[in-house]
């Protein structure tokens, strides 16, 4: 039994002391590293930490936290091939979904979730409000459902305003739909009245009770 312990020591000595020599050696440095395309996620800073260093002696949970924290990433996969010396890392972003205008007058792409992700061109939606980098789903459902309005009422009134905390459509006839959330259940109402040629000839079109239109003269 001591025979075989002896021997089993003298064949495990020369790993350890190979592998504890690598670990702490500049031979086994990362020569490589791949990073799936981002859109938020500075390359060249992930690259910069990474590209070099030993990778028997890698700590890349920190890395991958700080990443996480950002809220415009989802999730975050790191691999790590000894054998190329090589690190891939692939980084699962939202996707711009629609553009609000907030209340500051920043035009704004965000996600479907309402999170902020990056400045746009322009706004379907004005006088949004946010909150620690996001805005409330309502506004993103109320905003997505305008963008599938007909062309014919998308020219007539192309922003829906909430900055009052309502929803409003300036134009002629003004459109007042009340909360928020009721702008998807509402539109469906103002196609009809669009395709029954009721737009015209009047001042407001007041739809924030029920299913009560409300027509009022100029």
């Amino acid at each position: 039994m001591i025979r075989a312990l002896r021997i089993l020591v003298l064949f495990l000595l020369p790993l350890i002391c190979s592998f504890v020599g690598l670990r702490w050696s500049g031979a086994l440095r990362v020569r490589e590293v791949r990073i799936h395309p981002t859109r938020y996620v500075a390359v060249e800073k992930l690259t910069g930490e990474i590209l070099g260093a030993n990778i028997l002696r890698l700590d890349l949970e920190p890395l991958r936290q700080r990443l996480l924290a950002d809220p415009r990433v989802l999730g975050v996969v790191i691999r790590v091939n000894i054998f190329c010396l090589r690190v891939e890392i692939e980084v699962r972003e939202r996707s711009p979904l629609v553009a609000v205008v907030l209340q500051d007058g920043r035009k704004v792409w965000v996600d479907q979730e309402g999170v902020i992700l990056e400045e746009a061109e322009e706004g379907w939606v004005r006088g949004v409000a946010a909150e620690e980098g996001r805005v409330s789903q309502e506004v993103v459902e109320a905003a997505l459902a305008w963008m599938r309005l007909p062309l014919g009422i998308r020219e007539k009134y192309p922003v829906l305003d909430v900055s009052q905390g309502e929803a409003v459509a300036p134009g002629t006839p003004a459109l007042l739909f009340g909360a928020i959330c009721q702008v998807p259940k509402k539109l469906g109402i103002l196609k009809e009245l669009w395709r029954a040629g009721l737009l015209d000839g009047y001042s407001v079109v007041d739809m924030r009770f029920g299913d009560l239109v409300i027509l009022k003269k100029r």
